[in-house]
């Protein structure tokens, strides 16, 4: 078990996505202590859409590299920035039609979300062939630098959003044209005539869906200022940098490498064996962690920021049972992507959306009983698309099936 456990990719990446996740948890309670509650409210619907928007900027290209094996050659590398590029203008456009976002705030968006469409296509390369410690600083990067960006903002006495939203957009941009340039390098030629011509089709679905995971992931920064209020939102800041990120972190791991190496399983004994033995692991740090975290979050919150935001027991409950269900989406996700034709993936998207329009309109509804009952609205939705992923997913793990990978 031990030796499984050393040897798992996915907790291995998850090591790194920890020091990730930890450094956006650190970086968002600096900037919580910092910021006024409002202000801190309005960062956290910024960093919200960027988390969105990063996801599906290359509109499927990067999903395409990373579920054909392919590389990022110079066609492909021309259509994931004129994607990223268009997928910023309308974020930026939504910040600043729906949430009233100044211009100056809107333009960090745009730029945050190009320059990630930039990283997430150059991590895609990477992923693709495995090359994990490459790919995973592309990824992780924006949130390694929100502990220098909290650092700054404080000694600036910075007391709005602005200062720390241009710095995540300077930061990011850094990052995208790094990861640019470190691919361009690395171009041996291979896949360099693959263009989206064709392939179009099955890159749209895949970012369909891969945009419903992304909203759903994000989706209670995104309903909580329509029902509760942008205050409540900066408490939820504080719960998902404390509570929430070391289930984000497992999550994110599970999807980065399941689906490789799905693809490439020779049967359906070998998919079995692995996805069962990946879930043994995962669950042998999440219980533990899950008795960590509510044991110590309360005091540190309370500690950290000076008494001003109280993480009550109900909160914690409602936080913990989201992340929980968030980590066992992955795994019903990772399958479907890798496993499931393309009817399969088109199937699981328009669930997917489905359980998101559920899930908000359960929000509103809930948003009686505060921040708490719109998590829990939020959850009801994880659990119907946690049933339908797997529903999905059965008919290529059980022993008599014959659908080969898709990939193959």
């Amino acid at each position: 078990m031990l030796k499984s456990f050393l040897r798992s990719p996915s907790l291995r990446v998850a090591v790194a996505f920890g020091l990730g996740g930890a450094a956006f948890a650190g970086g968002n309670l600096i900037l919580a202590r910092a910021l006024p509650a409002q202000q801190y409210g309005v960062l956290t619907l910024i960093i919200g859409l960027i988390s969105v928007s990063s996801q599906i900027a290359p509109l499927g290209i990067d999903l395409i590299v990373t579920r054909r094996g392919l590389r990022l050659g110079r066609h492909l590398r021309h259509a994931a920035l004129a994607s990223s590029i268009l997928s910023a203008l309308v974020t930026a456009a939504i910040g600043a039609g729906v949430y009233d976002l100044p211009l100056t705030l809107a333009l960090c968006v745009f730029v945050a979300t190009a320059a990630a469409g930039m990283s997430q296509s150059a991590a895609a390369h990477f992923q693709s062939q495995r090359q994990f410690k490459a790919s995973v600083p592309l990824l992780q990067a924006s949130n390694w630098v929100l502990v220098p960006i909290g650092a700054v903002t404080v000694v600036a006495g910075e007391m709005t959003a602005t200062l720390p939203s241009v710095l995540i957009a300077v930061a990011g941009l850094a990052v995208g044209i790094a990861g640019w340039v470190w691919v361009i390098k690395r171009d041996d030629g291979a896949d360099a005539a693959t263009t989206v011509a064709g392939l179009w089709r099955e890159a749209l679905s895949l970012m369909t869906l891969l945009a419903a995971v992304s909203v759903f992931l994000n989706l209670e920064r995104l309903v909580l200022p329509a029902t509760v209020g942008i205050e409540d939102l900066a408490v939820f800041g504080v719960l998902a940098a404390l509570v929430g990120s070391p289930y984000r972190v497992i999550q994110a791991a599970i999807g980065f490498t399941v689906v490789p190496r799905l693809r490439d399983a020779k049967s359906i004994a070998e998919r079995r064996q692995l996805l069962r033995q990946e879930c043994l692991i995962i669950s042998a740090v999440i219980v533990p962690g899950t008795m960590a975290i509510w044991f110590l979050a309360p005091p540190l919150a309370h500690w950290l920021l000076a008494g001003r935001y109280v993480l009550s027991a109900s909160l914690m409950a409602a936080t913990l049972i989201s992340g929980i269900l968030k980590v066992a989406a992955a795994a019903g996700t990772a399958t479907v992507t890798a496993l499931a034709p393309e009817s399969g993936v088109r199937l699981l998207s328009s669930a997917s959306w489905g359980c998101i329009a559920l899930a908000v309109a359960a929000s509103f509804t809930a948003s009686r009983w505060g921040l708490v009952g719109v998590i829990y609205a939020v959850s009801l939705g994880w659990v119907l698309r946690c049933v339908i992923a797997a529903w999905i997913a059965l008919p290529y793990l059980r022993p008599a099936a014959t659908r080969s990978v898709t990939a193959s």
